[in-house]
């Protein structure tokens, strides 16, 4: 009997363990989300009366800003770019890593793979070394900076990552796809991009989103070449040189840049179970 007492005590901790945790984690969520309603200029200040002050004023006044609507513009100019670039450059690297053998081939995939794991320090010294990069350039009368080298400096940055992603699902497909194809007379740009690539649907709306997320979601590299995406606008808006001047409009804001990825994970969600199934992220 006691051992039964003890292991229900047990249970009932665990589970009051796993609420609280559960609870630590999704405050943050709450409060935001709550806060975007609030016409209070901070929820901490009030927080009994909140759910009697609730409005969506804050995001009328976000999405009012002209400087709003332009950073949206100009993001997901970007970040379709970003995506275009990676599919177009990343899909034959990974396709001739899986298919074929050359000398160098092996370390250069360690290469990828040290690179895609590096973070850090590292990856701070590589925006500073990137900054000095560009400031040759432009130095030489290359227009370096502005918005139209963030796509490549993005792309850039997924291409070791992604292309062992890809590699991994290219490992999973027939060979006999591109034989066949190959003795019926076509090129290699018609194997990859009109064979192979379609055959890898679930792999190529995974890089795709992966693609589009780091460039939705960047703003450091933005900002500092200032550039005025969503990211960096709602950076500005919290830390600029008037500082964070309406928590509300700011959480607002915050919600509005998160939407766009909640909304493509729910649609991709079952190519992303596909892609795992079939083993993408086996590399």
């Amino acid at each position: 009997m006691a051992s039964k007492v003890m292991w229900l005590v047990f249970r009932v901790s665990l589970t009051v363990a796993g609420f609280l945790v559960l609870f630590a984690l999704l405050y943050p969520v709450f409060f935001i989300v709550l806060q975007s309603f609030y016409s209070k200029p901070s929820l901490i200040e009030d927080p009994v009366k909140a759910l009697g002050m609730l409005t969506i004023e804050n995001y009328v006044r976000a999405v009012a800003s002209p400087e709003f609507a332009s950073a949206i513009q100009m993001s997901l100019l970007i970040s379709l770019l970003t995506v275009l670039v990676s599919v177009v450059v990343i899909t034959p690297a990974a396709y001739a890593f899986s298919r074929f053998h050359f000398k160098g081939r092996d370390m250069v995939l360690y290469i990828y793979l040290i690179l895609s794991q590096a973070g850090g320090g590292f990856g701070v010294v590589a925006v500073i070394a990137l900054l000095m990069f560009l400031l040759v350039l432009s130095s030489y009368g290359v227009p370096a900076y502005g918005w139209h080298v963030l796509p490549l400096i993005y792309s850039a940055g997924l291409v070791p990552f992604q292309t062992w992603l890809l590699k991994s699902y290219f490992d999973n497909l027939p060979r006999e796809l591109d034989e066949a194809a190959f003795i019926d007379g076509a090129d290699w740009g018609t194997i990859i991009y009109r064979i192979v690539l379609p055959s890898s649907r679930p792999a190529v709306i995974i890089i795709t989103l992966f693609a589009f997320m780091s460039a939705w979601g960047e703003f450091f590299i933005a900002n500092l070449l200032r550039v005025n995406t969503i990211g960096a606008y709602i950076y500005m808006t919290a830390f600029g040189e008037r500082g964070l001047q309406d928590p509300s409009v700011y959480a607002a804001l915050s919600l509005i840049y998160a939407f766009p990825i909640i909304v493509i994970y729910m649609v991709a969600q079952r190519y992303m179970g596909e892609a795992y199934r079939l083993g993408i992220v086996k590399g």
